[in-house]
């Protein structure tokens, strides 16, 4: 019921990684879940701490969660502390969510001012699936949508948030299949101003706009790429299967 996990990596995107895991799933006797996790990146560094409650009768799973986080990424570093609880569907082909969280955030662009801002953040969303395997579809879509907004009063800046994601996977034979996506979102502010960089929006790297460094589109500011209110994204991705692990890929 208890794990202890170490590890030392490297990925293309945030470069060198440490990290140390402490997860215990039956902390009160009625299967309550916890997770402590540590992470320094070149790039990031998180300290994480999460409880997860059993199902519900309902078909709910209660999760609450307490993150700091710090990255340097583009000339501009961010510092986040977040308190959030979400509530999720237990159903992955139809599955609703929503919570509330309150972050406190600091940016320090390269050449330009350093902005404080903190917000209450209240959200809902849907994600559907219809694939054929939900671990590694080869078959069929999958959509999100979430809205959200910083609550008036409790926040630096009142805005709404909304944000749009669609894959589709396409078999093109027996051993190539065709992945398409697609995102889009919108921060409804006045400024970028006085609003959380996690609510904000910059792309690129390896895993989203590949060819860019990680996290490299965005808004310039000072010497710094910083997060804009709008993006969207789409890609095109055909890969053919040589075994069961490996293939070839052109996006």
């Amino acid at each position: 019921t208890r794990r202890i996990e170490m590890g030392l990596g490297y990925s293309t995107d945030t470069k060198f990684r440490a990290s140390a895991t402490y997860s215990d799933v039956n902390v009160d006797a009625k299967g309550l879940q916890m997770l402590l996790d540590g992470r320094l990146e070149t790039k990031l560094s998180s300290l994480t701490a999460r409880f997860t409650r059993p199902p519900t009768e309902g078909g709910w799973r209660d999760t609450y969660s307490a993150v700091a986080l710090r990255t340097d990424i583009e000339n501009l570093v961010t510092e986040t502390v977040a308190v959030t609880v979400v509530r999720r569907g237990i159903e992955e082909r139809d599955r609703p969510s929503f919570g509330a969280g309150f972050f406190n955030d600091h940016q320090r662009p390269q050449d330009a001012e350093s902005t404080s801002s903190h917000a209450l953040y209240l959200h809902g969303g849907w994600t559907r699936r219809r694939v054929d395997d939900l671990l590694a579809p080869s078959q069929g879509w999958m959509a999100e949508l979430e809205v959200g907004g910083g609550v008036p009063g409790a926040s630096t800046r009142s805005f709404g948030r909304a944000v749009g994601k669609a894959n589709g996977w396409v078999p093109l034979g027996a051993d190539t299949t065709l992945v398409l996506r697609a995102e889009a979102g919108a921060v409804i502010a006045d400024s970028r101003v006085g609003i959380p960089s996690v609510f904000l929006f910059r792309t690129g790297g390896d895993t989203t706009v590949r060819g860019y460094a990680f996290e490299s589109l965005g808004v310039t500011e000072g010497n710094a790429i910083v997060g804009g209110r709008y993006y969207a994204v789409a890609s095109a991705e055909a890969t053919r299967w040589i075994g069961d692990s490996w293939g070839v890929a052109a996006f």
